[in-house]
């Protein structure tokens, strides 16, 4: 069933305003002068988001809350043309009380002397196109009067005259609305001065399209980086909503919410798509200084701020140096500041450089160690001031980086891989330049930029071009052979290969990416790209229309040796009518069996032409095939792979057994049974008796046979690097081990956790472990499956800032439903409640509907539960939503790797339990789309425990999988978390008991 698009709605369109306490401020804005009204003058609190403009008779009406009137907070009232005033909000307030007139003096502006040059060569465009109905920058109801949206310009050769801005409206639901133009200085990265010297009004009435609006009569001249805006003024018809197109290409936006208030970064990459046609100038005032440059001061401390992560051990550390032999020279005697940084900072350490000479501080860069990578708290905790030299590849810095640091920063690297875009960004956004030495060749360009302000015209890309290509290798084949001539196809994309004679292959890809396996007469594979892996083995089955065929022939041929059974059964999937599959079937009554059968294997072998039980020995392995294909087992719902039979089955219990062709198992089971499969029933515990409406966990007639083993957890069961780590004497010599064993193992994110694991759980080493772990997000930075573990692991540690550091990175990577999902319930644990609410926001209305089953059935119950405990924080009224029952407690099952195969098992109280396959509940549809989650009720209404076990099927590659399990009580809404590491293949382990004490793990 599917949950209806209302739900949807409601999401999205049920906001009431909240009421308080306040005080509304009404008046009047005139010209000091003329006694004319002014309209749309700016008034609001400085910091306080709140503000409102003078409508077109110069009235306003500002409502404040009673603890924002006081003697500190500063009202401005501000308009184009006017003289800027401010107020204390309580002076204001007892002025409006004695006159409500306020008077604003009109400044004199004249407009420069522009030459317009006329040549086409000399007109140009600027900004940003798009006409993305998906992406855009959207004013709704939250947006007050004088809010603005605002993007960032570049300009690499002015002076230019701004003849006009055009943008795409994607959607627009508002009667119309006017809108104000605005031109700002950029200033630390931020918009500062208006600069224009007229209202520029142009009211939006179109539904869709583009519009333009001329700016040629104001004159309008820029020579550098600015930032243009629109400014809601007016709202005709009651009611905002407009969409302005963007397109997501690492550049930059702002938006305030309402006049006068705090100026925020749009996240990064997010580009509102403002458009603007231009004209180069002749202007003479346009030159600064004497010699057309203007000279930076001389700083007494110079403060370097080294980047020892993991990612910056192939520095150019040659070429760095050389650039602060160049530096030092120039400058002369200067003290240094040296602070290095990964996980967290090292201590600052003072260097003084007498005329250029450094070596002290040389030998102490030359003698770095590299590991670890960025956290939330090396961001929180970092400060800079004065002059500072950044050495960073800038790669995984969060958006709003320094934005509070009053400072000349510099960044500096040679790495060709580095983050330019971004660096070039932070440095000018704090009044420096980025020295990228690799482009420098001449080593004095790169210390004039340390001497004089020049403006850096070299233009970089987005983060898409340090994310590199990986080579990924396999092998295809079946459960016996390989196969050659493969055709293996990144999707979307032009690179394909095929498969040698041996069946192997080799292709350049992303983490991410979804490889295509075809092949004729084979059912089609695909597998999640994920370059961790070293290697992946990719299992193409015999595909159904050829196994028809095979099924027909050889039930042809025969037909009169053996007529087969034609019995109807019912099974996990409801009744099988024999009649109606399509394909003959064999079958047998446990009557049939041979009273001398020991085993299953036995019980088959010789009974059904084309089956055939192969036994290989010393190795005792034993697999039961039709027509040289691996046949799985369904033992009364519980699934066994070909190469782990039911040894225990008692074949004198059996019912009767049916083969299925593989057209009917891959249907059916998914990857667990590519070869067919077997279906036993046995006689105490069949399906006939049972009626099949849910899957509930007191359904099934299953009796749990005890069949599990305990998870191994102690050191012998760890990854031979871990023991040799943990053997060592103290954890000061096993990170010396474990800098040995990275040389090796480096490659591989399970290293990192598995090694962090140790440092933290052997020698309560937190912050050894940490930095350890940190390296998951340095080296594995475009890996969704690596950065998952890193996020698994804060989590149960409790630390869930740096969680939501690592679930917004996997956003920015791969904005997927299920990292929708992640980010807004570790923004809702944070108690941000108005991000969250966006990012719900964000999942509900990229769906028609919601699913009943997996990830949209978790999203949908906890947006409810959001709504209901914090919908009054985001202006939602509780009693508008329907809320359902749920169990006692629900387990939430999430795994890192959409490879990953796994069959969970649920034991009750009265030892019946229900099995629970990934592959066969999940579509791989979903697998491929990132959804990673399952929910499960479990009504403790029968006294005891519940014993959830589980079979782990691999993951294509012979790497470890990391599951979540999360345990909510729904009555308290507390929730416990654990994390487990699935290694050994193909048995059936106890993974945890649930029960009144939460979750106790084996």
């Amino acid at each position: 069933m599917k949950i209806l698009t209302y739900f949807l709605a409601a999401i999205l369109g049920l906001v009431s305003l909240s009421t308080v306490a306040q005080t509304r401020l009404s008046g009047h804005i005139v010209d000091l002068d003329s006694r004319q009204p002014v309209d749309f003058a700016n008034i609001g609190v400085l910091d306080k988001n709140v503000g409102t403009v003078s409508d077109f008779d110069g009235s306003f009406k500002l409502d404040l809350e009673a603890s924002d009137i006081n003697s500190t907070d500063t009202l401005q009232i501000s308009r184009i043309g006017y003289r800027t005033i401010k107020f204390s909000t309580k002076d204001f307030l007892e002025q409006l009380q004695s006159n409500p007139v306020v008077e604003l003096e009109a400044t004199a502006y004249e407009l420069d002397g522009i030459v317009v040059k006329s040549s086409d060569s000399d007109k140009r465009r600027m900004g940003y196109q798009s006409r993305s109905k998906r992406l855009f920058g959207f004013w709704n109801d939250s947006l007050a009067l004088g809010g603005e949206h605002a993007s960032k310009i570049m300009v690499r050769r002015g002076p230019v005259k701004l003849e006009d801005l055009s943008f795409h409206v994607a959607a627009n639901i508002s009667d119309s609305i006017l809108v104000r133009v605005n031109v700002y200085e950029l200033e630390r990265g931020l918009p500062g001065k208006n600069f224009t010297t007229a209202n520029i009004l142009h009211t939006i009435k179109q539904r869709q399209g583009t519009i333009t609006i001329d700016l040629s009569p104001y004159n309008i001249v820029v020579d550098d980086h600015f930032v243009i805006s629109l400014e809601l003024l007016k709202i005709y018809g009651g009611r905002v909503g407009i969409g302005i197109s963007a397109f997501d290409d690492g550049a930059r936006s702002y938006t305030r919410v309402v006049s006068q208030g705090r100026w925020k970064r749009m996240r990064k990459g997010f580009t509102i798509a403002y458009h603007l046609n231009t004209s180069s100038v002749d202007k003479e005032d346009m030159v600064a200084g004497k010699d057309g440059i203007p000279k930076r001061d001389r700083p007494d401390i110079v403060s370097i701020l080294w980047d020892t992560s993991r990612s910056m051990e192939q520095r150019d550390l040659e070429r760095e140096l050389a650039f602060l032999d160049a530096y030092f020279k120039e400058i002369g005697s200067v003290t240094v500041a040296l602070r290095k940084f990964s996980n967290n900072w090292s201590r600052s350490r003072l260097f003084k450089i007498n005329n250029g000479y450094w070596l002290e501080l040389k030998k102490v860069l030359e003698s770095t160690r590299y590991d670890g990578g960025a956290s939330q708290r090396l961001w929180d905790s970092m400060e800079v001031s004065g002059h500072a030299l950044l050495f960073t590849d800038g790669k995984n810095y969060p958006e709003d980086l320094g934005k509070e640091w009053s400072t000349e920063l510099f960044t500096i690297n040679g790495d060709p891989s580095a983050n330019h875009k971004f660096l070039k960004e932070l440095a000018e956004d704090h009044g420096g330049n980025y020295l990228n030495l690799e482009k420098m060749v001449d080593l004095s360009k790169a210390l004039q930029f340390t001497k004089f302000h020049i403006k850096d015209n070299l233009e970089y890309g987005t983060r898409l071009d340090v994310k590199k290509a990986s080579t990924v290798r396999g092998s295809v084949g079946d459960l016996d052979s390989p196969l050659t001539k493969v055709l293996v196809k990144v999707r979307n994309s032009d690179r394909e290969t095929r498969t040698d004679t041996k069946g192997n292959f080799s292709i350049q890809a992303f983490d991410g990416e979804i490889l295509d396996f075809s092949y004729p007469g084979r059912e089609d594979a695909s597998s999640v790209v994920n370059t961790g892996s070293q290697m992946l083995k990719i299992i193409m089955p015999i595909g159904i229309t050829a196994l028809e065929e095979v099924v027909l022939e050889e039930n042809r041929k025969l037909e009169e040796l053996h007529r087969p059974l034609n019995k109807d059964i019912n099974t996990r999937f409801g009744k099988l009518d024999m009649n109606k599959v399509g394909f003959s079937v064999k079958q047998m009554e446990g009557s049939e069996i041979s009273p001398s059968a020991q085993t299953l294997m036995d019980a088959v072998e010789g009974k059904f032409p084309g089956v055939k039980t192969v036994r290989v020995y010393p190795e005792d392995y034993e697999v039961v095939q039709l027509r040289d294909r691996a046949l799985a087992w369904d033992i009364d719902g519980h699934i066994y792979p070909p190469q782990t039979p039911p040894f225990h089955i008692n074949v004198h219990n059996i019912k009767d057994l049916t083969i299925m062709p593989p057209s009917w198992s891959v249907a059916k089971y998914g990857r667990l049974a590519p070869g067919g499969i077997i279906i036993v029933r046995t006689i105490s515990n069949t399906f006939d008796d049972i009626e099949l409406v849910d899957k509930t966990i007191t359904k099934p007639g299953n009796i749990y046979l005890n069949d599990a083993v305990e998870l191994a957890s102690g050191l012998p069961s760890k990854p031979i690097y871990v023991q040799r780590i943990a053997n060592r004497s103290s954890a000061k010599e096993g990170y010396l081990q474990y800098l040995k064993e990275q040389e090796h193992y480096g490659s591989y994110p399970s290293f990192y956790q598995e090694s962090s694991e140790i440092f933290l759980r052997f020698w309560k080493e937190v912050s050894l472990s940490n930095l350890v772990k940190s390296n998951l997000l340095e080296s594995f930075s475009e890996n969704t499956d690596a950065l998952k573990i890193l996020a698994y692991s804060y989590e149960q540690q409790g630390d869930n800032k740096e969680a939501q550091l690592v679930y917004e990175h996997i956003h920015g990577i791969s904005p997927s439903l299920q990292a929708k999902r992640d980010l807004a319930r570790m923004l809702t644990k944070l108690g941000s409640y108005k991000e969250a609410w966006s990012v719900y926001k964000g999942y509900v209305s990229n769906r028609d509907y919601l699913e009943e089953e997996g990830l949209d059935k978790l999203a949908r119950r906890e947006i409810l539960d959001f709504v209901q405990n914090h919908g009054d924080k985001v202006g939602l009224d509780p009693s508008k939503f329907n809320f359902e029952e749920t169990g006692d407690l629900s387990l939430i099952v999430e795994w890192n790797d959409p490879n990953t195969q796994f069959e969970l098992q649920f034991v009750g109280p009265n030892q019946r339990f229900f099995n629970w396959n990934n592959t066969v509940e999940v579509s791989q549809e979903q697998t491929l789309e990132g959804n990673l989650s399952a929910i499960f009720d479990i009504d403790e209404s029968q006294q005891g425990d519940w014993l959830v076990n589980m079979t782990y099927m691999g993951n294509q590659a012979n790497l470890p999988t990391y599951l979540k399990f999360t345990l909510r009580n729904n009555a308290t809404g507390e929730e416990e978390m654990k994390m487990v590491t699935l290694r050994q293949q193909n048995v059936k382990y106890k993974v945890m008991n649930i029960g009144s004490k939460g979750m106790m793990l084996y």
